[in-house]
């Protein structure tokens, strides 16, 4: 479908008071621009525009793709992180981006939060930006151009075995370190896609800012998780939910990581963020590569 027709039909739902009903290829859409989808509604729910307006918001937001990110296809991951991929469902690659756009990523994100590495009272502050761990953080040129690393965009292709894939816009994500009056505050175990069965096979990603050992607030996963899903699933006592059942009796393990790694999971892979017990806040960057054709379950469970 025309990119145009596209913005056309987001743009009349919002405005006849509905929702984005093809959010997939809406932000792919909006993806390709380097717009995040959320920011695109609460644009279009706040600001009312007519729709001439918001294809001008639409040009004035829109972000040139990098030479990086049009370089070709080439296969990137060795047998032995196929295998290891095949067999965990997960996988870590090192050294995926230069320190140097780690720290340019870190440097935004304390700008954005008005706040330093060298004051440990400003990493609590309140900030209108935070959402838990998460931060509504994502339009800067650091961002953008680990975003569209070629190599970590070569193995999610490699992964999929296609080369049609688009990078999401994701957020940023500062977890500083528990003391005496701050406590974690991320997510539990979860999953981010419907339990529905079959999952689809799809990809989810996170970039190492910081350096992040196991107490440092690593990320975990359940390794392996994907090839026993169903029968998981199957198991879980009538009446239960799947979701807490899973925080009570699924252990999950570290990913170490070093500033640059990159760890990619397959979604059926419970996971979640992890109290950090370092001196230093972790800073992760979360991207996505998503298929061009893909679907998604139609009932959550």
């Amino acid at each position: 479908m025309d990119d145009n027709v596209i913005l056309h039909g987001l743009w009349q739902r919002c405005m006849q008071g509905g929702t984005a009903a093809n959010s997939r290829q809406e932000a792919r859409v909006l993806y390709a621009r380097g717009i995040t989808l959320e920011e695109t509604l609460q644009f279009l729910f706040h600001a009312q525009p007519a729709e001439g307006d918001f294809l001008s918001w639409i040009a004035a937001r829109t972000r040139p793709l990098p030479a990086e990110a049009l370089l070709p296809h080439e296969d990137v991951l060795t047998d032995a992180d196929l295998q290891f991929w095949k067999e965990h469902g997960y996988l870590v690659l090192r050294n995926a981006v230069p320190y140097t756009q780690c720290l340019a990523a870190q440097a935004a994100i304390w700008e954005f939060l008005d706040a330093s590495p060298d004051d440990p009272a400003s990493w609590y502050k309140t900030h209108p930006g935070k959402r838990g761990l998460m931060l509504q953080f994502s339009d800067h040129p650091a961002l953008a151009a680990n975003r569209h690393n070629a190599r970590i965009r070569r193995a999610y292709q490699q992964l999929y075995g296609k080369q049609a894939i688009y990078a999401s816009v994701d957020k940023a994500s500062f977890n500083p370190p528990e003391t005496d009056t701050y406590n974690f505050i991320g997510s539990p175990l979860h999953w981010d896609t419907s339990l529905q069965q079959p999952i689809p096979f799809k990809l989810q990603g996170m970039l190492y800012l910081s350096d992040c050992p196991a107490g440092h607030g690593a990320f975990h996963c359940v390794p392996g998780f994907q090839h026993q899903a169903g029968d998981w699933l199957a198991s879980v006592p009538p009446g239960q939910g799947p979701r807490e059942w899973a925080i009570e009796h699924l252990r999950p393990v570290p990913v170490e990581g070093q500033a640059g790694d990159f760890i990619i999971w397959h979604q059926a892979l419970p996971h979640c963020a992890s109290a950090n017990h370092g001196p230093f806040p972790r800073m992760v960057q979360y991207l996505t590569y998503l298929p061009e054709d893909g679907e998604d379950q139609a009932i959550w469970i």
